[in-house]
C-alpha cells in the first residue's frame, strides 16, 4: 500500500473510506469514526490543517464544498497548536448538521 500521508497517520485514518476514485488521496470517515481520528490524533502530537465534508447519497460519495482549515498563530508552540486544531476539527464535525450517515468528513493532518 503506498503511503499517503505517513504510515503511523495512514493506519488511523484508513479506516474510513478511500477517496482516490474522486481523485483525493486521502479517506473520508463517518463522524464516529472521525472524532475517534482525532484522538489517536493527539495521542500522536499531530495537528489538524482542516478538513472537507463528503455527501454519501446511493453509495456515491462526492465532494460537497464545506470544509474547515486552521492555521497556526504566531508564536504558537507546539502542542498548543496541535490541541487547539484538534479542538476545532472536533468542534466542526460535532455541530456540523446533516443526517447521521449522509456525511464523510476527510481530516488533513500536518506531517
Amino acid at each position: 500500500m503506498e503511503i499517503f500521508w505517513s504510515s503511523e497517520i495512514d493506519a488511523i485514518l484508513s479506516i474510513g473510506r478511500s477517496l482516490e476514485d474522486v481523485g483525493v488521496r486521502n479517506w473520508a470517515l463517518s463522524r464516529k469514526d472521525a472524532l475517534a481520528a482525532l484522538t489517536k490524533l493527539t495521542e500522536i502530537d499531530t495537528a489538524v490543517l482542516g478538513g472537507d465534508v463528503y455527501s454519501v447519497s446511493g453509495g456515491l460519495v462526492e465532494a460537497n464544498y464545506d470544509n474547515w482549515y486552521c492555521n497556526r498563530d504566531e508564536h504558537e508552540v507546539d502542542l498548543a497548536f496541535v490541541n487547539r486544531t484538534i479542538a476545532v476539527a472536533r468542534n466542526y464535525i460535532v455541530n456540523y448538521q446533516s443526517p447521521e450517515g449522509t456525511v464523510l468528513f476527510a481530516i488533513v493532518p500536518k506531517i
